[in-house]
C-alpha cells in the first residue's frame, strides 16, 4: 500500500512541474506541430457539404476572357451572380479608390444586390485584446463608396502562432466604437438570417449548435480544407464571366471572392497548417466551418491540467511495476492510444486536445521507473554473479555494433557545433569517465584504443597520467595481455611512484583480433560501491560493465556529431551553389552568416540560437534557385515584370524547405520567405510590418543587404564601410528594425574583421 501511495505522490509532484511549463507556455511549439500532424490524418477525408462556392482569377483569365482582370470584370461576375440567385457574396478584394464609369457600375451593382459584405484589415499586429475584440490603431478597406454599398463588412485578418504558421483567427476585430466580425461569420450570419452571432467559450463538452466557440484568447480555430475538398467548391473567375458552369451552381450558395494567382495584387499566400495557401482559400476554410458548424476548438488550460493530474495518477501507476518490458508496453500503449483518440476526437467532434504535457508525463514517469530499476540493478550486479553475467552481455552487444575502424574514427575528435547540446556533446567521453572513476572511488583514470602493436590513443582521460613516459610504457605492456592487471603495492623506487601512484589497474575492455580497449585506473579508494582503497577481483565486473556502457555512450555522441557535421556541410555546399549561379562566391556566405551571428550575439540570444540561425543563413536564396535564367542571369536593368518574378523567390525557396524535420532547415524556410520583408510594411512577398515580421526574417534582412552594399558584384563595385553604414542607418525605421541596426553596428571590429577575413578573391 505505501508503494502504491509513493508512486502517486511522485506521479502528482512530476505532474505538477509539468503543468508549470505548460501553463507558461513552453511546450506549444512542440503542441502546435502535433497538432499539425493531426490535422492532416483527416483533412483528405470527406467533410460535410457545404452551400458555398469559391470563384477565384487564374492565370488563364485574360487569355479565356480576352481582356485584363478589372472592376468592370468584378461588375460582370456581380450580374452573373445576381441571374444565378446566388445567396450572399463576399469578397476577399479591396477597392480603395472609386474614381470611374467601371467603378461607379460596380458599386451600384454592389448597392443593389443587398447582400454583399466588404473585407476590412487591420496591418497592425494585434496584441492587445479587450475581451474577445482585438483592437486597432488603424483600418484599412475599400472607399467609402464601396463601403456604403455593402450590405456588411468583416475582416480578414488571421492569427499566427509562434512559428507564423496560420492555424486561428480573430472573431472580431475594433477600430474605435466599431466593432468587425470575421467576414466567414457574418456572411454566415446574414446567410442563416441571424439577428447576432452567438459565441460561447468551449469547455470540456462541445458548444451547442449554433453556437461559435471562441477561444479564452478570442480566435477560432481553423479546420482547413484539402486540396481535394477546395477542388469542390472551386471555379475559375473566367469561367463565370465565359458561361463555362453548371446551371444553378450559385442558386442560393454563399459565394467567396479572391485572387488565386502568385504576385498578383490582392493575391496573399498565408503559410497554415496544410502549406501556404492563398488568402481567399483560407477564408473559405473558416466560411465552410461557420456554415457547416465543422468548429475546431481546444480546452482552456485549467481543464487541460485537471485531466493531466488524473493521467498521472493512472500512469504513475501503470509504469511502475517491477516488470521493464511491462512498463515499455504500457507506455507504447498509452501513447498509441492517446494519439489516436487525439486525432478521433478532433475529426469528429472538433476538440484541440493538447497532448504533448500527457506524453511528457508518461515519458517521464517511465524514465523514472528505469532509472529506479537501474539502481535496483545496479545494487545486485555488485555480487560476483550477477555482475559477470551482465559483463557477457554488454560486450557481446558493444562487439557486434562495432568495428574496429567505425571506432577509430569516431575517436579522433571531430568538433561540432550541436545546436540543442553542444557542451554535452563534446565532454560525453570525459563524463562518462568520471562516472566510473566516482562510482568505484578513483583519481585518475583513461580508456585507451589500440589498433597495432605499440600504438595506441587516449579516448577520454581524466588527468593527465597517462602522458608521462613510465605510465605510457606500461600501457604498452599492459595492452599485450590478455587479463587484467592489479598492482597495489607500487615500490618506491618504482618509476610510477614518483607521480603519487599508489595502486594502478590495467583492465581489458575489449580484445578484439585487430582492436583493444584498455582501462587504465589509478589510486583507488573508499566509495559508495567498493569498500576497499585497494583493487580487488571484485572491483572487476563492475568497472569493466560501466567501462562498456561508457564506451557506446562515447561512440554515440560520436557519430551524432558526425552526422550533423554532414548535414551542415551540404547545407553550405548547396548554398555555394546557388551563389554561384547568382554570378556570387561562397565567401558571401560566409559574410551573412558571420553578420547574422554579431546581432543574434548582440541581441542577447542563447548562443546555440546564433549558431543555428547562422548555419541557417547560407539558404535564404534558395529560391532563385527556381528563377529562369534569362532574368536572374540578365546583364541588364530588370523590366517590371522580370522584377516581380524576382520576387517570387522567397516563397519559393520556403516551398523547397517546406515540411522538413531539420531544425536548421525550419530556421531557413523562415529566413528565405521573410528576408525581404521591410519594416515600415513595404517589402514582400507579405508586406509585413514591424515586429509582425519574424525575428530571424529582420536579421537576415540587415546581413543580406549590408553585405550586397559593402561587397564588389559583377554589375557594380564595393561600398566602403562608412558608406554602407551610413546606409543603414538612413533606412533604419523604415527597412530595418532600428533596435537591431544599432545591435550590429555597436560591434564595428568585429564587422570589418568579417570582411577582411572573407574578402572576394
Amino acid at each position: 500500500m505505501k508503494g502504491i501511495l509513493a508512486r502517486i505522490l511522485y506521479s502528482l509532484l512530476l505532474a505538477l512541474s509539468v503543468v508549470f511549463f505548460f501553463q507558461k507556455g513552453y511546450l506549444e511549439k512542440a503542441e502546435l506541430v502535433f497538432y499539425d500532424w493531426r490535422l492532416s490524418r483527416f483533412a483528405e477525408e470527406s467533410s460535410p457539404v457545404a452551400p458555398m462556392v469559391i470563384v477565384g482569377a487564374t492565370e488563364n483569365f485574360q487569355m479565356k476572357t480576352g481582356q485584363p482582370l478589372s472592376r468592370k470584370s468584378y461588375d460582370l461576375l456581380l450580374s452573373k451572380l445576381e441571374k444565378g440567385n446566388a445567396g450572399v457574396i463576399g469578397f476577399d478584394i479591396f477597392f480603395p479608390h472609386a474614381d470611374d464609369t467601371d467603378t461607379a457600375n460596380l458599386i451600384s451593382s454592389i448597392k443593389r444586390s443587398e447582400k454583399v459584405v466588404l473585407p476590412v484589415f487591420s496591418p497592425v499586429k494585434l496584441e492587445n485584446r479587450n475581451g474577445i475584440f482585438y483592437p486597432t490603431s488603424e483600418i484599412r478597406s475599400s472607399s467609402d463608396q464601396f463601403n456604403s454599398a455593402a450590405a456588411s463588412l468583416g475582416h480578414i485578418n488571421v492569427f499566427p502562432d509562434r512559428d507564423q504558421v496560420v492555424r486561428k483567427i480573430p472573431a472580431f476585430i475594433q477600430h474605435g466604437k466599431t466593432k468587425f466580425p470575421q467576414i466567414s461569420l457574418e456572411m454566415a450570419r446574414i446567410y442563416q438570417g441571424k439577428e447576432n452571432l452567438i459565441f460561447r467559450h468551449p469547455r470540456l463538452i462541445r458548444p451547442p449548435a449554433g453556437n461559435i466557440p471562441v477561444n479564452l484568447d478570442g480566435t477560432i480555430y481553423i479546420r482547413m480544407l484539402s486540396q481535394n475538398e477546395i477542388k469542390k467548391y472551386f471555379i475559375p473567375f473566367e469561367d463565370v464571366l465565359v458561361g463555362k458552369y453548371p446551371e444553378k451552381r450559385f442558386s442560393n450558395k454563399v459565394v467567396i471572392i479572391g485572387q488565386t494567382i502568385v504576385g498578383a495584387k490582392n493575391a496573399d499566400l498565408i503559410p497554415t497548417a496544410l502549406g501556404t495557401q492563398f488568402g481567399v482559400l483560407v477564408q473559405a476554410s473558416c466560411l465552410h466551418n461557420a456554415l457547416t458548424g465543422g468548429y475546431i476548438y481546444r480546452l482552456d488550460t485549467f481543464t487541460v491540467s485537471l485531466i493531466m493530474l488524473l493521467w498521472a495518477v493512472v500512469t504513475g501507476i501503470m509504469l511502475f511495476s517491477p516488470i521493464t518490458s511491462l512498463n515499455t508496453f504500457s507506455l507504447l500503449a498509452s501513447g498509441g492510444a492517446l494519439a489516436f483518440v487525439s486525432t478521433r476526437v478532433m475529426e469528429r467532434y472538433g476538440l484541440f486536445l493538447d497532448t504533448v504535457p500527457f506524453f511528457v508525463i508518461s515519458i517521464s514517469l517511465y524514465f523514472s521507473s528505469v532509472m529506479y530499476s537501474l539502481i535496483m540493478a545496479l545494487k545486485r550486479v555488485i555480487s560476483k554473479e550477477s555482475a559477470l553475467k551482465v559483463l557477457g552481455d554488454v560486450e557481446r552487444e558493444i562487439t557486434n555494433m562495432l568495428s574496429p575502424g567505425e571506432f577509430s574514427s569516431g575517436a579522433s575528435g571531430t568538433v561540432f557545433s550541436d545546436f540543442e547540446g553542444e557542451a554535452l556533446v563534446k565532454q560525453t567521453p570525459e563524463i562518462t569517465l568520471k562516472t566510473i572513476l566516482a562510482s568505484v572511488g578513483i583519481q585518475h583514470g583513461a580508456l585507451v584504443i589500440s589498433s597495432s602493436p605499440g600504438k595506441y590513443q587516449v579516448i577520454a582521460e581524466e588527468g593527465d597520467t597517462t602522458s608521462k613516459p613510465e605510465v605510457a610504457e606500461s600501457v604498452r605492456e599492459a595492452l599485450k595481455k590478455k587479463e587484467p592487471l592489479i598492482l597495489n603495492r607500487i615500490r618506491p623506487s618504482s618509476g610510477l611512484s614518483r607521480y603519487g601512484i599508489r595502486n594502478i589497474l590495467f583492465l581489458p575492455v575489449i580484445s578484439h583480433p585487430t582492436l583493444k580497449v584498455l582501462g587504465v585506473f589509478i589510486n583507488k579508494e573508499y566509495a559508495p560501491f567498493s569498500k576497499n582503497s585497494y583493487f580487488s577481483k571484485d572491483d572487476l565486473p563492475v568497472i569493466s560493465s560501466l567501462a562498456l556502457q561508457s564506451l557506446i555512450a562515447i561512440q554515440n555522441a560520436r557519430l551524432n556529431i558526425t552526422l550533423k557535421e554532414t548535414q551542415l556541410e551540404s547545407i553550405f555546399r548547396l548554398s555555394v551553389a546557388i551563389e554561384y549561379r547568382d554570378r556570387e562566391t561562397g565567401m558571401h556566405i560566409h559574410r551573412v552568416s558571420e553578420y547574422a551571428g554579431i546581432i543574434g550575439e548582440n541581441i542577447g540570444l542563447r548562443s546555440n540560437e546564433i549558431e543555428l540561425i547562422k548555419s541557417a543563413m547560407p539558404l535564404h536564396d534558395i529560391g532563385k534557385i527556381a528563377i529562369p535564367d534569362r532574368v536572374l542571369l540578365k546583364p541588364g536593368k530588370l523590366t517590371e515584370e522580370e522584377r516581380e518574378i524576382v520576387k517570387k523567390h522567397p516563397v519559393l525557396g520556403a516551398s523547397i524547405l517546406e515540411g522538413s524535420k531539420s531544425l536548421v532547415l525550419k530556421v531557413s524556410e523562415i529566413i528565405a520567405l521573410y528576408h525581404h520583408e521591410k519594416y515600415d510594411g513595404t517589402g514582400y512577398p507579405f508586406g509585413l510590418k514591424g515586429n509582425g515580421i519574424p525575428l530571424y526574417g529582420r536579421i537576415a534582412s540587415i546581413a543580406d543587404i549590408f553585405d550586397a552594399l559593402s561587397s564588389k558584384r559583377i554589375y557594380k563595385e564595393a561600398m566602403s564601410y562608412q558608406e554602407s553604414k551610413s546606409l543603414l542607418i538612413k533606412e533604419s525605421g523604415t527597412t530595418f528594425d532600428p533596435r537591431l541596426v544599432q545591435s550590429f553596428l555597436k560591434d564595428e571590429p568585429r564587422i570589418k574583421k568579417v570582411m577582411e577575413t572573407y574578402r572576394e578573391n
